[in-house]
């Protein structure tokens, strides 16, 4: 309780840790909330970027699983990569009570990674470990961090909580390389990058046919690409369908492939009740997935739905709130 009140998370929260845009629903005061910045890249190698990305990437999907913390989503604590803001100012902007800010340094094998959970109140360290390991150890220091920020604003965690928090989706460190450059490249959203993205992703299930991360990596990818080149759709669904059921059926409980299906079944088999179906179900399983929100309101958008639509988009904008694309989504709506 006293951690909390020093996050400024009680009900006598500090005004400067709601959020600002106009319009915008008032966030819980009373929920402990993080945002994770990218780590900082301090290898002599500029290609490790993704390594770096992805490693804050893992804590932040990590740490969203978790009810009862609101985790701020990648787009919106990417925002400030390579900018050198005042901790209080990027705790306003994302309406947070703690920042987990870190950086990588890799030489050949070997691994340092420091990082430290800041409260944006007075910016004081609330938490700070080094970590000076192999690289086949990224795992377990995933672990370490993810529960260790959770212990500092949640408390300790209860078996089936820690059991999400500390679940891996593969064991083989070479596809969890794979992966975490197909995600990196998913990002940039160009249609080069799409596709090399999904040479990545390829590449990672071909090293651990049973990673049912990077299958519903791979139906992220075939889903858009039509978005973003002249492909056929009867080319490119058939296969998102495909990697979403691997996914499912490697792991029923992957919010992700849940969310990747639906889309499927929405633009391009127009089963809307199939949808719907998937997309609340990827919504109870990881209620701190701000994409999910977002399809979620683009089905009733479509069903003429628009003042539910209008709520599960503000969702979406709270765990996102710096996404320029979530912020149009809830105009569209």
């Amino acid at each position: 309780r006293d951690l909390l009140a020093v996050l400024g998370l009680t009900e006598t929260a500090s005004p400067t840790l709601r959020m600002q845009a106009p319009g915008h629903a008032p966030l819980a005061r009373s929920q402990p909330s993080v945002a994770v910045l990218p780590f900082a890249n301090l290898s002599a190698d500029p290609s490790q970027e993704y390594f770096c990305d992805g490693m804050a990437e893992e804590i932040i999907n990590a740490l969203a699983q978790l009810e009862g913390m609101r985790v701020v989503a990648r787009t919106s604590s990417f925002a400030f990569k390579g900018k050198n803001e005042d901790v209080r100012e990027m705790g306003r902007q994302l309406g947070v009570g703690a920042l987990l800010e870190g950086s990588v340094r890799k030489a050949g094998n070997r691994l340092r990674i420091t990082t430290q959970l800041i409260n944006v109140a007075d910016g004081t360290h609330l938490w700070s470990e080094r970590f000076d390991r192999d690289m086949e150890d990224v795992f377990a220091i995933q672990d370490e961090i993810s529960l260790a920020v959770t212990d500092a604003l949640k408390g300790r965690l209860l078996g089936e909580e820690k059991a999400k928090i500390v679940k891996r989706h593969t064991e083989n460190f070479e596809a969890y390389r794979a992966y975490l450059k197909g995600r990196y490249h998913w990002f940039i959203r160009s249609s080069e990058s799409i596709e090399r993205a999904i040479e990545y992703l390829e590449e990672a299930v071909s090293l651990d046919p049973e990673y049912a991360l990077a299958y519903a990596g791979l139906a992220d990818c075939y889903g858009v690409l039509p978005m973003y080149r002249p492909v056929a759709p009867d080319v490119v669904y058939p296969k998102a369908r495909a990697a979403a059921e691997k996914a499912l059926a490697l792991d029923e409980s992957l919010a992700e492939a849940h969310a990747a299906l639906s889309c499927i079944l929405e633009n391009y088999e127009w089963d809307w009740d199939g949808s719907e179906r998937e997309i609340d179900r990827a919504i109870a399983l990881n209620p701190g997935y701000a994409t999910a929100y977002q399809w979620k309101a683009e089905d009733l958008i479509t069903r003429g739905r628009f003042k539910e639509a209008v709520e599960h988009m503000n969702k979406a904008r709270e765990l996102d709130p710096l996404s320029l694309f979530m912020n149009a989504r809830v105009g569209m709506a």
